[in-house]
């Protein structure tokens, strides 16, 4: 007979699985790059040892997105097993990104833990100017809502610092690490509980630090999982202060692949939307969308559908590619059966169960046991797939491409290596130039890529600036032209909006163009360069090698900052009165394109500074790093091979001939 144990074991590798392929993968580059390692060529052992590292420090990440009580954390506890390893009752006060890093090991067990408080420059901006919707209700001159706003935050501040006393400020900037952790000690952390305000019930342990912390990472040794993962659970968007959607935004930076968790009763509500806008800046394959909570529905066979329709309208109005995929499921469900407790489920819930497996009924695949029922009816085990097949398509290929490039180029080395010691017979490499000259071809090399790629960028990033100013001053005329239209026709007193989905579109194709163009430019200065040097192995050396491979490009990151919420965004009261506010057309259009300049500015600088920086010194770091592995490989040929290099010769084929 099973026990809970050995089922959630059973339920979380079948769904795990889809990992195996990737894993295996990854296993056979290790040991090439480990037989590489031993290279008595330093400078291929390094390289090699450097790329093991690189190879053991991947860990793809999943962030979970969604507005508060859409069920992230649920669904995340159940995909670890663990029953109520993280709480799932969290105040909206609490903006704690929590990631989970998931381990492959020989047994469950948690391990390490780290907190990190906030900055007191990150407290500062909340505290003393409202956080974001302070920011909104500052430029647009609300404020009676700003100081509604700063209110709130300085009951928090009191709240914060009767708990902390003097420790209050000492502890902002700073981390608290545990060498072991369970679910009462990411409570004084992670969750405030509804308690919070009521200092009567107050628990003095329970969210002790949660309004303070900023981040929580968790490590758990996970047996049936076959490579590193991390779940990262985020807080919902929903709070006053919209601190939580900056949270959001920075945490969608750190992984490659997000799943937006609505919930079904409530789906595409204005958060979802918010959500949505988010999103919409990320590639379709990168995004998965899970519907939850589908026991609350009154008939999931027939409701489902209607939902997934107009999701995907939704979808369609916001500009977001083809490809979503759209799941349903319910992470109670899940949660029971992967924890061994399905008969905890309530009367409504387990009723909805047993109509939605009567509607997903397929005779021809029936299920070994009811738990495994329960589990492929709560979605989990699709989601878990889908996770599986985006990684493998996306990080996962990435890494598979990066490394099998650099180790194919180590093997060509190698080969050299031997070519060589066999051609002498002696310790000393027969190189035919000095090493001055050696040194200057390099040099000459290096020089050449490096200022081709520089030049490159300098123009790429003029024709940036230029098309993104362009675009916002067109979205601002355009704009400033409606407000003209609907004062004449309407006057100051009828409220107006305006959609800024078009000043979107039109900075992410800037966006988009540009990163088309630096990644031409980065191919094209590495692959240059590795055609210069395979012609110097044959200059120096006399040798006829294949050619090498340039490094593939990295990927650019998604533009997830321009999802951030404007005040055009808003149909808050506020927002209304600030054109109350105004007398005469001409001050209305005038302080509206200033509003706009003042709300785009910021946005801007983040796309520049942040998106299409980072992507040009990546791009330009992945050159260096070409250009310097091999410069130290020449340099060592060029000093002189070792007699043991025979066991340099390559005897496994490449990764992709094994596939």
């Amino acid at each position: 007979m099973q026990t809970d144990k050995t089922r959630s074991n059973a339920l979380l590798e079948t769904t795990f699985a889809g990992f195996a392929p990737l894993a295996a993968q990854l296993a056979a580059l290790d040991t090439r790059l480990a037989e590489a390692a031993g290279s008595p060529v330093p400078a291929i052992a390094d390289k090699a040892r450097q790329l093991r590292r690189k190879l053991a420090a991947f860990e793809p990440g999943v962030t979970m997105i969604g507005q508060v009580k859409a069920g992230k954390t649920t669904l995340v506890n159940a995909m670890t097993g663990w029953r109520d390893l993280l709480p799932a009752d969290v105040n909206p006060w609490t903006s704690v990104v929590t990631s989970l890093h998931l381990r492959p090991g020989d047994r469950r067990a948690t391990q390490n833990a780290s907190f990190t408080f906030f900055t007191e420059e990150e407290w500062g901006h909340l505290v003393h100017r409202g956080g974001r919707m302070g920011e909104l209700a500052n430029r647009a001159g609300a404020e009676d809502e700003l100081d509604k706003v700063r209110a709130q935050l300085e009951e928090m501040r009191r709240k914060s610092r009767e708990r902390l006393g003097r420790r209050f400020e000492l502890l902002l900037g700073q981390s608290h690490d545990y060498d072991r952790f369970d679910a009462a000690l990411v409570e004084r952390y992670v969750c405030l509980g509804d308690d919070f305000w009521d200092a009567q019930n107050a628990d003095p342990d329970r969210g002790r630090f949660a309004d303070i912390t900023r981040t929580a990472d968790l490590w758990l040794s996970q047996p049936d999982l076959p490579l590193r993962l991390c779940l990262r659970d985020t807080p919902g968007v929903n709070d006053t202060f919209m601190i939580r959607e900056q949270i959001t935004l920075n945490a969608l930076r750190g992984s490659r692949l997000c799943v937006m968790v609505l919930a079904a009763t409530q789906a595409l509500t204005s958060v979802d939307l918010a959500l949505i806008r988010m999103i919409s800046n990320v590639e379709a394959r990168d995004v998965i969308i899970f519907v939850n909570r589908i026991d609350e529905l009154a008939d999931p066979a027939r409701d489902v559908p209607e939902i997934r329709a107009s999701i995907e309208t939704t979808l369609r109005a916001h500009g977001m590619p083809e490809g979503v995929e759209i799941l349903f499921g319910c992470g109670v469900w899940a949660h029971e059966a992967v924890t061994g407790a399905i008969e905890n489920l309530g009367r409504d819930s387990a009723e909805a169960l047993l109509h939605w497996a009567e509607a997903r009924n397929d005779p021809a695949n029936p299920f070994a046991s009811v738990p495994e029922m329960v589990w492929h009816l709560s979605g989990l085990h699709a989601l878990g797939r889908a996770i599986a097949a985006r990684i493998e398509a996306g990080a996962g290929a990435q890494i598979l491409r990066e490394i099998t490039a650099e180790l194919d180029n180590l093997d060509q080395s190698a080969a050299a290596a031997l070519s060589l010691s066999a051609q002498d017979g002696l310790a000393g490499a027969p190189c035919r130039m000095e090493r001055e000259t050696l040194v200057a071809a390099l040099d000459g090399i290096e020089a050449r890529a490096r200022e081709g790629l520089a030049t490159g960028l300098t123009m790429a990033q003029r024709a940036l600036v230029e098309r993104i100013e362009k675009s916002r001053q067109t979205f601002v005329g355009r704009a400033t032209a409606a407000v003209i239209a609907h004062l004449e026709n309407y006057g100051e007193l009828e409220q107006w909006s305006y959609d800024p989905c078009g000043l979107r579109v039109l900075l992410r194709s800037s966006f988009q163009r540009h990163v088309r163009g630096v990644t031409r430019l980065g191919e094209d200065a590495l692959s240059g360069a590795a055609q210069e040097i395979a012609a110097l192995y044959a200059e120096a050396f006399a040798l006829s090698l294949p050619p090498l491979q340039a490094p593939p490009v990295p990927q650019a990151d998604p533009p997830i900052v321009l999802g951030q919420t404007i005040a055009l965004d808003l149909r808050a009261s506020w927002w209304t009165r600030f054109w109350r506010r105004r007398r005469g057309y001409k001050a209305c259009t005038e302080d509206f394109a200033r509003l706009i300049e003042q709300e785009t500015q910021p946005i801007l600088n983040a796309l520049l500074s942040e998106n299409a920086a980072r992507f040009e010194a990546d791009v330009a770091d992945t050159l260096a790093t070409f250009l310097a592995a091999n410069r130290r490989i020449l340099l060592d040929l060029a000093d002189g091979v070792p007699p043991a290099a025979e066991t340099l010769l390559p005897t496994r084929p490449n990764l992709e001939a094994t596939a």
